[in-house]
């Protein structure tokens, strides 16, 4: 704290020199225009939902190396990085690699459901990020299964102005970036070209060396007055040592020494998209999306390295997991005058050819370096998994927005799911080939009122998740499993004044049908829906203008999460805490605005404690964080400074004790990143 407060001394003693010039606020008003409500445009003050938006000045003022460093930002989500690009999540749930976030890029998921990755923002090009809205809370009624803590919706740029540019950034923990613009907007559309090639090397964690490539180019065309549309490419190829979490004696020691030397995780994807929309006059139009995704992802994971009897000899694995899809998305939307209202019908259908493969290794270890130097493959049964399986997933929606009278409007939403996995096991032992089908209907009804510069809405909405591939086809037998489902109730409001903005908004979140593993009377673990959750609280936005020169952001979040009717390795745990759940989360930012061309901030994080088991046994200090940032503008080029965590705090991001009835519970800690000085340059060419 010591270097924030001198760091706030220096920027006040100077303010008095540009207070008489021009700022421009980076806030985002509480009334933009919003994508991710409804699938449509439409006003945020008209949409009863959580919905937060990180605007183009806000991802601008930020220059954020990683997506987390934008999403943490944001009231009620903590995005945790795990090392390189990697991470989890929590919005409106505990800290967790679990499927219950649905990641889109202009409105269509990026992964397959049933297929889900914790790191599936690897797979976004930060570099083209024109803006990010998140809906917290279940939107499954819209967009299908896994919306369940929320939404994230990337909004990729499009060529509207002219704004070619060349950046880089280093940073003194051995982080480096390039990127290259290039934007060409025509009369008929016109063309957005962005690249970038991300380096980590020598990091201050060990082994925590990543590497990622990546392209994204955007054809927009206007054939006439009634047909238009864009075409899209993303390219990214990622490579990562995988260092994984420290035991407690590395942590307590501050030891940034690794056990691994061989684990990686490496991704390499293409996804290819066609939309297409017909107006057919002020009343009604028609929009179609066709995407293509192909996806592999190779690894040699560090969380499944087991011990054995010999204590030089440990057991792992590398897999390959590979998918192909192909989806279509069309929707209607009509606008009826005479009822005062619009409908949106919609259908959705996914077709997903998917193949793992996994073999044993032989695990060596170095007592006197511990560290594990060196893997074979185990002979000669090397093969644990090769399966392939077809996913379809067909959907239709409905979608209706209406107004009652002055200021009130209602939204109501209805959407029916069917899955249908076909597995095929080429292997004569583990789960036998099989199908499994998956229905399900989820709705959502909201209603708003907004007055002038006041506002609130109240919502009803409910989510699911299908059964993942992993977890249904990883035992000796199929096991019987539904949907898991979360049921929302929420109520919200807003207001904007001269110098003040505020949004709340008070949630209760009630999860059932939770899947766990049990063990069976034959001595078998199979996966049932037994497990149930609560989770209810208050997420809370500020933003308080003192003067055009200084701005207060306040985005934070208090909440509880319990389990309900929960029984875990025999023990029953229903009523306490889930583990890696704070109570409180929170960003508070003061921003500087000395003049049009410099800017600064200072950004204070705050995690409270929570529980690092099931039992509530073991808790979690929790931590403060610190980021100082300054950015200037001189003609065509652009520099900034940015300082994190300034004042070099120790902490983990994440931290879990595994519950044990034999009482011998393993202590997991990712590192934080320690202090790091960001250097950067952006130069418009023109």
């Amino acid at each position: 704290m010591k270097c924030g407060m001198i760091f706030l001394g220096l920027i006040l003693s100077f303010s008095n020199l540009v207070l008489g010039q021009q700022k421009d606020s980076i806030s985002q008003t509480l009334d933009p225009v919003i994508v991710s409500g409804n699938k449509l445009n439409q006003l945020r003050s008209e949409a009863p939902i959580a919905i937060s938006i990180l605007s183009p000045k806000i991802i601008e003022a930020t220059k954020a190396s990683r997506i987390d460093f934008l999403l943490n930002k944001v009231s009620g989500v903590y995005m945790p990085t795990i090392g390189g690009e990697q991470h989890m999540m929590s919005i409106r749930q505990p800290i967790s690699l679990k499927g219950l976030y649905l990641y889109l890029e202009d409105g269509l998921p990026i992964r397959t459901s049933g297929l889900f990755s914790s790191n599936a923002l690897i797979e976004i090009n930060t570099s083209n990020i024109h803006s990010i809205e998140v809906i917290k809370g279940p939107a499954s009624a819209l967009y299908g299964a896994e919306a369940i803590g929320g939404v994230i919706n990337v909004l990729s740029e499009k060529p509207t102005i002219k704004k070619s540019s060349i950046s880089s950034f280093i940073n003194s923990t051995g982080l480096k970036k390039i990127e290259f613009k290039y934007v060409l907007p025509t009369p008929k559309g016109g063309w957005n070209i962005n690249a970038s090639w991300t380096d980590q090397k020598n990091g201050v964690l060990d082994f925590s060396d990543f590497n990622k490539k990546a392209l994204s180019i955007r054809k927009d065309f206007i054939f006439n007055s009634k047909w238009s549309g864009y075409q899209t490419l993303q390219y990214i190829n990622f490579y990562t040592q995988m260092t994984g979490s420290v035991d407690s004696i590395n942590f307590a020691n501050k030891d940034f020494s690794s056990l691994q030397s061989f684990t990686y995780r490496k991704i390499d994807l293409i996804r290819w998209r066609q939309n297409l929309e017909y107006t057919l006059g002020k009343q009604s139009k028609i929009v179609a999306n066709i995407m293509y995704r192909g996806n592999t992802m190779g690894q040699n994971p560090a969380y499944l390295i087991g011990s054995t009897n010999n204590p030089t000899k440990f057991r792992g694995q590398i897999n390959s997991n590979r998918f192909d899809a192909l989806v279509l998305d069309i929707q209607s939307q009509q606008t009826i005058h005479q009822l005062n209202a619009k409908i949106i019908l919609g259908a959705y259908s996914d077709i997903t050819k998917q193949k793992l493969q996994a073999s044993f290794i032989d695990i060596y270890k170095d007592l006197s370096l511990n560290k594990f130097t060196s893997y074979s493959l185990k002979n000669p049964d090397s093969i644990i998994t090769n399966y392939a399986t077809n996913i379809y997933n067909k959907a239709m929606y409905l979608n209706w927005i209406g107004k009652i009278g002055s200021g009130f409007n209602y939204n109501a939403s209805l959407r029916y799911d069917h899955f249908e996995y076909q597995y095929n096991n080429a292997l004569k032992f583990g789960t036998p080939s099989s199908n499994n089908v998956f229905t399900n209907w989820s709705p959502k009804i909201g209603f708003t009122y907004n007055k002038q510069n006041i506002g609130g809405y109240l919502n009803y909405s409910h989510g699911f998740v299908p059964p993942q591939i992993t977890e249904i086809y990883n035992a000796i037998r199929v096991p019987f499993l539904l949907p898991q489902s979360f049921v929302n109730y929420e109520i919200g409001g807003w207001m904007k004044f001269k110098k003040l903005q505020a949004e709340i908004s008070v949630y209760q979140v009630n999860g059932t049908n939770e899947i766990i593993s049990v063990r069976q009377p034959d001595g078998v673990n199979l996966n049932q829906n037994t497990g149930a959750t609560k989770h209810y609280g208050v997420e809370y936005k500020i933003v308080y203008s003192m003067n055009s020169f200084l701005e207060l952001t306040i985005n934070a979040t208090n909440a509880i999460h319990e389990y309900q009717k929960t029984i875990l390795k025999g023990v029953d745990i229903s009523g306490k805490r889930m583990n890696a759940a704070p109570a409180f989360w929170g960003n508070t930012q003061l921003q500087f605005n000395w003049s049009n061309h410099l800017n600064s901030s200072i950004e204070w994080q705050h995690q409270s404690s929570y529980f690092m088991d099931e039992i509530n046994e073991t808790k979690y200090p929790g931590f403060n964080v610190l980021n100082l940032r300054t950015n200037y503008t001189i003609n065509k080029h652009g520099f900034w400074l940015h300082v994190l965590n300034a004042s070099n705090v120790f902490y983990s991001t994440m931290a879990t004790r595994n519950f044990s009835v034999k009482g011998n519970a393993a202590y997991s800690y990712y590192i934080g990143e320690p202090r790091s000085i960001v250097i950067g340059w952006k130069y418009d060419l023109f």
